[in-house]
């Protein structure tokens, strides 16, 4: 029997991009447990929270919550949790993993934003990633990735072996494409207090995902539609980052017009996207870019960058635009604001291309990688 642990720790932190990959990936790993796989799910004291019930998972009497104690669990706790579980391989889905694991490691290092933008971090987030994940990536069996355009820039940013290097697109969970009731739409309006007509992005409020221009974009719009629609920012801030550039920009417009709702909890996420007009996501760099397939699988249609690996992963059905353009970004939201042609044409597309996209896809390829990582050794 081949028994799979994995470093489960990012699944019980506020579930961001990457938590969130880690959380469905990992539960659709352990459901396709057999006779032939057992899984061990490692996390620190918080696993005992009862908050995954569906998992196989073996706590410590340590936390690994907050990143420094995160870090020190990580290197530490469960390289003991590995090795007295009897793992023959461990499965790091969230960037991080033991410099020296106790069994073979593949890890999913999902971009380098940290080195390719390291000016929109902390000095400290910076140096640690910079520091240990090009030792990781050396180290590991195998390493993940979320796109070609993610792969190739570990080939020749790391210098990583081509063979060594798989990308596994991410899935969408099937609650993005259920039908949702107007009554449960309109309780999450209330909830949030959001506008009868917005223009939503979700991401976390950092420099890279370029909200400067999307308020500056959003200025530039045709009175009438900026009139009818509100620009609704939703996502996590962190102070990893800074943007002070941001703060200008919000300045500049009136009033209400731009709300800033935080944190949305997963149940009423997609609930934002069949609300909004369109999501627009102008990103400068990403991995994977999910929330432009979220959207998708819920019908609402897309304007996103077209940099790094957002085309790849939207296809012919988001409306394509130049990040560091503004008034390609105002051009979009005008088009679909104004066309419902255009977006009843991208709506359908949209849901055609998220369809290819599932959990249970991306787990089967990354249990084929880790079951191919053993046996080479």
């Amino acid at each position: 029997m081949l028994h799979i642990g994995i470093n489960g720790r990012s699944i019980f932190r506020q579930l961001t991009g990457v938590q969130h990959y880690a959380r469905e990936v990992i539960h659709a790993l352990c459901r396709m447990e057999s006779q032939e796989i057992h899984f061990s799910v490692f996390a620190g004291r918080e696993g005992r929270s009862g908050s995954e019930p569906d998992l196989p998972l073996e706590t410590s009497a340590l936390p690994a919550n907050g990143p420094i104690r995160g870090m020190i669990w990580e290197q530490t706790t469960l390289k003991k949790l590995a090795r007295r579980a009897g793992v023959d391989i461990l499965f790091n889905p969230a960037n991080v993993a033991p410099l020296t694991p106790p069994v073979p490691s593949v890890v999913t290092i999902h971009d380098l934003a940290f080195l390719l933008f390291p000016e929109y971090f902390s000095r400290t987030f910076a140096a640690y990633y910079r520091s240990v994940i090009p030792r990781i990536a050396r180290q590991a069996a195998a390493v993940i990735t979320d796109s070609n355009s993610s792969r190739n820039d570990l080939i020749e940013r790391l210098g990583l072996p081509e063979d060594k290097i798989r990308a596994v697109p991410l899935g969408v969970s099937p609650s993005f494409r259920r039908r949702i009731l107007k009554a449960d739409l309109e309780q999450v309006r209330r909830r949030h207090k959001l506008p009868p007509r917005f223009f939503l992005s979700i991401s976390s409020l950092e420099p890279r995902k370029n909200l400067v221009r999307l308020v500056i974009a959003y200025r530039l719009l045709p009175p009438e539609i900026a009139r009818e629609h509100t620009l609704v920012l939703a996502g996590a801030g962190n102070r990893v980052y800074a943007d002070s550039g941001l703060t200008r920009e919000l300045s500049l417009v009136k009033d209400g017009n731009v709300i800033i709702p935080g944190y949305i909890p997963g149940g009423d996420l997609p609930s934002f996207y069949r609300m909004s007009t369109a999501l627009v996501f102008p990103s400068l760099y990403e991995g994977f870019g999910l929330p432009v397939l979220e959207a998708m699988a819920a019908s609402t249609p897309v304007i996103t960058s077209n940099r790094s690996s957002l085309p790849e992963v939207a296809g012919h059905a988001a409306v394509l635009i130049d990040p560091e353009s503004p008034e390609e970004i105002a051009a979009g939201m005008e088009l679909i604001a104004a066309d419902s042609g255009t977006r009843n044409l991208l709506i359908e597309r949209g849901k055609k291309r998220a369809a290819q996209f599932t959990w249970e896809k991306t787990a089967k390829k990354t249990l084929e990688i880790l079951k191919t990582s053993v046996s080479s050794l």
